[in-house]
């Protein structure tokens, strides 16, 4: 034993339920014999704008196309002004839906866990370089990624939990 004191710890979270930021408290309590401080600021983020649109399945694609030429500005000539995830409930959705966008003329590439790893990696580096604006992705994606202008998320599915989507949509506007 190196009789040191444990250095002081910092945990964040942005969407941890009640009963995790519990255990989070009670692990460090009993582990390390360290009493963490909780700060809590709520969800809400004034950098974010929300809307629902209520379509027709049929017309969900040509909806989220449209949403991300506007937002993206890509019926123009100039680079994209950002990029965009576009949420799905399913591997195959996130196909059928990068398929169609890049029919469209919309860069998009799908992104899920079914994805061979070497594919994965280039599609998120892709993404994250700004070669690829947009992905259509389960909700594999995201986790850990920090990328600053993400301009549009788009839950063309509604997610399985309120945490879910309060994450998902998160990945937004991370540049204020």
């Amino acid at each position: 034993e190196q009789h040191v004191p444990v250095p002081p710890v910092a945990c964040f979270t942005a969407t941890a339920k009640r009963d995790v930021k519990a255990e989070i408290l009670s692990h460090f309590q009993v582990e390390l014999g360290q009493s963490l401080e909780l700060f809590e600021a709520g969800v809400g983020r004034d950098n974010l704008h929300f809307e629902v649109r209520v379509v027709e399945e049929p017309q969900k694609l040509a909806t989220a196309a449209a949403l991300l030429r506007e937002t993206l500005g890509l019926d123009s000539d100039t680079a994209p002004l950002g990029s965009a995830i576009v949420y799905f409930a399913t591997r195959s959705a996130t196909e059928e839906a990068a398929a169609y966008l890049s029919r469209e003329g919309l860069p998009a590439e799908p992104f899920h866990a079914g994805l061979e790893p070497p594919l994965k990696q280039r599609v998120q580096d892709d993404f994250l370089a700004g070669t690829v604006p947009i992905i259509c992705a389960t909700n594999a994606f995201g986790m850990g990624i920090d990328k600053p202008d993400v301009r549009l998320v788009v839950h063309a599915d509604v997610p399985g939990t309120l945490e879910n989507y309060l994450q998902e949509a998160g990945r937004a506007g991370r540049d204020r």
